[in-house]
């Protein structure tokens, strides 16, 4: 009878430590697998922000005289050229494809208004349906209440049309454009209300950056869903939608102008299920007073901020094209004008003996 329980106990722990092998080994699996898609996750983040910020250099052109112009499409094709290298589908346009159609929706914020880039319908001459990604008109920033119709801008600029001639007391429509600070000083008297946003400067930039918030956030709301359409033509099932997007992801860049990105849906990972979900967002932060030139001095390269007055008609410059950073300069190996830059490694001084 002992012996009967000696093997019984015998047989119970062989059986107990095949079992919490077969555990440990699922247990070590499941955690590589997590690993794993958390490190593709990671992955993914870095082709983002590395696309969106290629995006968003190549937004800004400057052209004669300084000028600084907007090239929204060649910002499209730098941030998707950068997505495809990352995700090493250059050569692979119908990878490309599929990847592009995890991108519902991409906002390009100006100063006066915003664009929409997304994938619509078309059908050719034998009826056919395709996918064509195209861009929406620019729309406004504006604003209606009982009075007037505002339209905002990035800046403190602001038009405002005035349906019923309040401002000036001549009971007729009339459009004013000007700065927000002109109107508060020149009509607070004839606006109504004391607490007007008008007549605050912290109320008017909280209100002009929530409803430019508002607006663009509807806006990709409906293309994202509108998306769903497209998508599933292509075989993708997966229920696109705008995700929740906090202030943090807003406010800071709905001061210059900015890339706004839907990447959603994309499948990763070994689970079923497993899919990405991002909203990204870079502003261009970029003005002429952040334009740099880069100076021939002897034998250094000196760069100098383009309204900087040591920069003249007899300067040597080292490339007529301005630079966007002083990294750029840097990696030029140029060091810092003394006077307009003063926090950068100036040229050392040496002494012939």
């Amino acid at each position: 009878m002992k012996e009967g329980i000696k093997i019984k106990l015998y047989h119970f722990t062989i059986s107990f430590i095949l079992i919490a092998i077969t555990f440990l080994i699922i247990t070590d699996i499941r955690t590589n697998n997590l690993n794993a898609v958390v490190n593709n996750k990671k992955e993914i983040d870095r082709y983002i922000d590395t696309a969106i910020d290629d995006a968003v250099i190549r937004l800004i052109e400057v052209g004669e005289n300084n000028m600084i112009s907007i090239n929204k499409e060649k910002a499209i094709e730098s941030f998707m050229t950068s997505l495809y290298s990352s995700f090493n589908i250059l050569s692979n346009q119908d990878k490309q494809k599929e990847l592009s159609l995890y991108i519902p929706v991409i906002v390009v914020t100006l100063e006066d208004g915003y664009y929409i880039y997304y994938y619509d319908e078309y059908k050719d001459a034998d009826q056919h349906t395709y996918a064509i990604a195209r861009w929406s008109e620019k729309l406004p920033y504006y604003y209606e209440d009982e009075h007037f119709i505002y339209g905002f801008t990035l800046g403190d600029n602001i038009s405002i049309l005035d349906k019923s001639g309040l401002l000036d007391g001549s009971g007729k429509q009339k459009v004013y454009e000007m700065n927000f600070n002109e109107m508060r000083e020149n009509y607070s008297s004839v606006i109504s209300s004391p607490d007007h946003f008008l007549l605050n400067n912290e109320k008017f930039n909280t209100v002009r950056k929530t409803i430019i918030a508002d607006l663009i956030e509807s806006t990709m709301a409906y293309y994202t869903s509108h998306h769903n359409k497209i998508a599933s033509n292509y075989g993708i099932t997966y229920n696109f939608s705008l995700p929740p997007i906090s202030n943090n992801e807003w406010m800071p860049y709905l001061d210059d102008w900015g890339i706004f990105i839907v990447f959603q849906g994309y499948p990763y990972g070994n689970e079923a299920g497993e899919v990405y979900n991002r909203f990204a967002s870079a502003g261009a932060k970029i003005s002429k007073d952040k334009l740099y030139y880069i100076e021939q001095v002897d034998w250094h390269l000196v760069y100098h901020r383009a309204s900087c007055t040591k920069v003249n008609e007899e300067s040597i410059l080292y490339s007529t094209e301005p630079y966007l950073t002083i990294g750029e300069c840097v990696r030029e190996g140029a060091y810092a004008c003394p006077e307009c830059n003063t926090t950068g490694i100036s040229v050392p001084e040496y002494s012939v003996h």
